[in-house]
């Protein structure tokens, strides 16, 4: 070897080095099952992204990726395995996730002042931005429980709480006392379980509106979407995933 060789072997060698290591986390990368999630906000926020580390941990072969919007996802034209969604009909390919009820909730500091009488006049009702996507509206969930009942609607100010850019950021509100918040009940499970927050009234209504698993059509089967499944109903189930 000449002196010219010589003097390029070491830099010769670790670029050779350098693309086979390139080439080897390609490799695994293309064998490494893959999961595309679409959510909304709020389930993503409050359900999904506190329990799917357990997934991850679980299946650390799986590559996972979550995408968070409103739109509905056009699972056959996009890069998307499974979406979970609100829905109020059963579609094909669907398969009801949830049996939310709505409900108010609040502080405990304000749960332990209320009134027998007129407890929704005992603090603002908070509000965010999204609730249209989501249907928990004040107004229309008192009217589902009491009707055109005159007075007490009149003495109620549905809209004049304080309004919110996020359901996480409104339900930080209600956490610190700030007001009542109206919720599903997979999107509280957590804080009513750790006392953050109270059911503050026994009033409830079971959401037309329920959270539904859809799966891609062609990869129903495919391990990273099977393994997520089975994780998913387990945890909504209540049961410890195997």
């Amino acid at each position: 070897m000449t002196a010219l060789g010589q003097g390029l072997l070491p830099d010769v060698v670790q670029a050779l080095e350098d693309l086979e290591r390139a080439l080897e986390r390609a490799r695994r990368s293309v064998g490494n099952p893959k999961l595309r999630i679409s959510t909304t906000p709020e389930f993503s926020a409050q359900w999904l992204a506190p329990r799917l580390i357990d997934f991850c941990n679980n299946h650390p072969d799986i590559d996972v990726s979550v995408t968070v919007q409103y739109r509905r996802a056009g699972l056959a034209d996009e890069d998307i395995d499974v979406a979970i969604r609100l829905s109020g009909v059963a579609e094909d390919g669907t398969e009801q996730l949830t049996t939310d009820e709505e409900f108010a909730v609040c502080a405990p500091e304000i749960f332990r002042i209320l009134p027998e009488r007129d407890a929704m006049l005992v603090a603002p009702l908070l509000r965010y931005d999204g609730a249209r996507h989501t249907m928990l509206d004040w107004r229309r969930w008192h009217a589902e429980l009491y009707g055109d009942r005159g007075d007490a609607r009149d003495a109620i100010d549905f809209d004049g709480g304080p309004s919110y850019r996020t359901f996480t950021e409104m339900l930080d509100a209600c956490r610190q006392g700030l007001g009542f918040a109206l919720v599903r009940s997979s999107l509280v499970a957590d804080d009513l379980l750790a006392g953050r927050l109270m059911r503050c009234f026994t009033e409830s209504v079971v959401s037309d509106l329920q959270y539904r698993l859809a799966t891609a059509p062609g990869r129903r089967e495919q391990p990273g979407v099977l393994a997520f499944r089975r994780w998913i109903f387990d945890h909504a189930r209540g049961r410890d995933p195997v």
